[in-house]
Formats: structure tokens, C-alpha cells, sequence
């Protein structure tokens, strides 16, 4: 795990821009050679790490190692906008997410906004990472329009070094989603909801898992 810094850091990961994959078909698969920028990671049920329980994650990227970095979807955070960056505006009052357990300093933003953000880079159709921080900040806090469910904020990141993620999803601990995922699913549903739907996208073979008990001690 990377330490922290002292302030949030408010500049995305660096995130190389590679063209998007045109591959449009709904692709379910268990290997992590399929694996790639804009893959949909959904945990497992029954997996034990309580930093991943019954998460949603987008991937980001893979680097010149093999690791790969990523954001979590489906955890908010008691933390708004305007706690962070100290401006009030119409939509200051939006609530940060949880992106994972590491570096906890920084924060990165996915969003629909397209080339309203100079220099963000699209990791799915119509789905954006990053992008200028003046032009964010113009848009969040001097627009009159909702943008709640246009962008979102992550602190932190997950991260998995050379081969730590194949080896979690060899094991079963994560379905993986390789279809071109409508943006808005992303950004409108949160929490359970969203890994609920993931999990219906994943098959039949998964079915099991929505049905498992989020507490298996109440069942």
C-alpha cells in the first residue's frame, strides 16, 4: 500500500491515453488476461476482505509491470465536495466516494462530460476519467445545472500488484465484466443497487450471489 500524502492531491493518477477497445459485445469471463482499461470487477459474496465486500469496480488501468489500479463504484462517503475543496456552489453539497484503501490523499473523478473537460480520457463509451482540474472546477461549482449524476468523486484508489489480481479472480473472488457498460448505470445507482445490477450482467452462473445474504449471521 502507497503512503499517504499530507494533502489531498487533487490531479487523477496519471492514466495513459490509449484509444478506447471497439469491441461492443456483452463479454463475461474468469480470466485476467481479458482483463483491460474499462473491465467491471464484481465481488464475490463470499469474499472475506471487508475493503472489497459486495463492491463494484471500475478498472483504470494496467501498467508496464502488470498491476493494475482501479476504482471502487458503490461506496459513499460521509465527505461532500465542498469539505475538500472549500468552494460552495450548486453542487458542492455532493458526496465524495470511497475509490479503495489506498493513497487516500488523492482524489479522482469519472464522469459523462465528454470535451467539457479538456485532456479526459475515456475509459468507456460516453464514460470519462480525469480530465483539466480548472475546467472540473468550473463546471461543479459555477454551473447551474445538477451534475449529481453526470460525475463522481472517489477518494483513494485499489491497487493490486503483478499477478495479485489473477490470482484473486483464478480463485473465484471476483466476476468480471468485460461489456461496453452504459455510463449512466455508473453514475445514477450507488450501493447495493449497482452491484445487484452488475451481478444480473454477469449471468446466470451468478445468480447465486444475489441472493446470498449481505450478513449470512441474520440469515
Amino acid at each position: 500500500m502507497k503512503d499517504t500524502n499530507e494533502n489531498i492531491d487533487t490531479n487523477p493518477e496519471k492514466i495513459n491515453a490509449d484509444p478506447v477497445n471497439d469491441d461492443t459485445s456483452c463479454h463475461v469471463c474468469n480470466k485476467a488476461h481479458e482483463v483491460r482499461r474499462g473491465t467491471i470487477l464484481v465481488s464475490s459474496p463470499f469474499l472475506a476482505d471487508p475493503n472489497f465486500k459486495r463492491t463494484s469496480i471500475l478498472i483504470l488501468d494496467k501498467d508496464s509491470k502488470g498491476g493494475f489500479i482501479g476504482l471502487i463504484l458503490n461506496r459513499k462517503l460521509n465527505i461532500d465536495l465542498e469539505d475538500v475543496f472549500n468552494i460552495k456552489g450548486r453542487n458542492s453539497v455532493m458526496r465524495l466516494q470511497e475509490g479503495g484503501p489506498v493513497d487516500l490523499q488523492r482524489i479522482f473523478w469519472i464522469h459523462s462530460l465528454g470535451n467539457k473537460l479538456k485532456e479526459a480520457i475515456e475509459i468507456l463509451p460516453g464514460l470519462y476519467v480525469g480530465g483539466d482540474y480548472d475546467d472540473m472546477i468550473a463546471q461543479i461549482f459555477n454551473s447551474e445545472v445538477n451534475l449529481s449524476n453526470k460525475i463522481r468523486f472517489y477518494l483513494g484508489y485499489s491497487g493490486w500488484n503483478p499477478g495479485q489480481l489473477e490470482k484473486e479472480i483464478e480463485s473465484g473472488a471476483w466476476g468480471v465484466l468485460t461489456d461496453m457498460l452504459d455510463p449512466q448505470l455508473v453514475l445514477e445507482l450507488e450501493g447495493d443497487e449497482l452491484w445487484n445490477q452488475l451481478c444480473l450482467r454477469l449471468g446466470s452462473d451468478y445468480r447465486h450471489w444475489r441472493i446470498f445474504p449481505a450478513d449470512p449471521n441474520l440469515n
